[in-house]
Protein backbone atom coordinates (compact mmCIF):
# COMPACT_ATOMS: atom_id res chain seq x y z
CA UNK A 1 0.00 0.00 0.00
CA UNK A 2 1.16 3.51 -0.70
CA UNK A 3 2.74 5.22 2.34
CA UNK A 4 0.76 8.42 1.93
CA UNK A 5 -2.50 6.50 1.74
CA UNK A 6 -1.60 4.45 4.81
CA UNK A 7 -0.79 7.61 6.78
CA UNK A 8 -4.07 9.21 5.72
CA UNK A 9 -6.01 6.15 6.83
CA UNK A 10 -4.23 6.15 10.17
CA UNK A 11 -4.91 9.88 10.61
CA UNK A 12 -8.59 9.28 9.98
CA UNK A 13 -8.58 6.42 12.49
CA UNK A 14 -6.81 8.62 15.06
CA UNK A 15 -9.45 11.32 14.62
CA UNK A 16 -12.28 8.85 15.06
CA UNK A 17 -10.70 7.22 18.09
CA UNK A 18 -9.88 10.61 19.56
CA UNK A 19 -13.51 11.63 19.35
CA UNK A 20 -14.76 8.44 20.99
CA UNK A 21 -12.06 8.67 23.67
CA UNK A 22 -13.18 12.21 24.53
CA UNK A 23 -16.84 11.15 24.66
CA UNK A 24 -16.09 8.14 26.85
CA UNK A 25 -13.97 10.35 29.13
CA UNK A 26 -16.90 12.74 29.54
CA UNK A 27 -19.28 9.85 30.25
CA UNK A 28 -16.95 8.44 32.91
CA UNK A 29 -16.37 11.87 34.48
CA UNK A 30 -20.09 12.65 34.61
CA UNK A 31 -20.73 9.32 36.31
CA UNK A 32 -18.09 10.06 38.93
CA UNK A 33 -19.35 13.61 39.56
CA UNK A 34 -22.93 12.41 39.95
CA UNK A 35 -21.85 9.80 42.47
CA UNK A 36 -22.55 6.83 40.24
CA UNK A 37 -19.12 5.56 39.17
CA UNK A 38 -19.15 2.41 37.13
CA UNK A 39 -16.69 -0.10 35.85
CA UNK A 40 -18.11 -0.19 32.33
CA UNK A 41 -17.45 3.46 31.41
CA UNK A 42 -13.94 3.16 32.82
CA UNK A 43 -13.23 0.01 30.80
CA UNK A 44 -14.58 1.62 27.64
CA UNK A 45 -12.33 4.62 28.28
CA UNK A 46 -9.36 2.32 28.83
CA UNK A 47 -10.04 0.47 25.58
CA UNK A 48 -10.43 3.68 23.59
CA UNK A 49 -7.27 5.17 25.05
CA UNK A 50 -5.28 2.00 24.33
CA UNK A 51 -6.54 1.84 20.74
CA UNK A 52 -5.72 5.52 20.28
CA UNK A 53 -2.20 5.05 21.62
CA UNK A 54 -1.59 2.05 19.35
CA UNK A 55 -2.85 3.91 16.29
CA UNK A 56 -0.63 6.92 17.07
CA UNK A 57 2.31 4.56 17.43
CA UNK A 58 1.53 2.96 14.05
CA UNK A 59 1.17 6.42 12.49
CA UNK A 60 4.61 7.45 13.74
CA UNK A 61 6.15 4.26 12.34
CA UNK A 62 4.53 4.88 8.94
CA UNK A 63 6.63 8.02 8.32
Amino acid sequence: MNRARRRQQLEMLIGLLGFFTAVSFLAAAVGIVRGNPGVTPSLVLLGCAAALALSIRAWRKAR
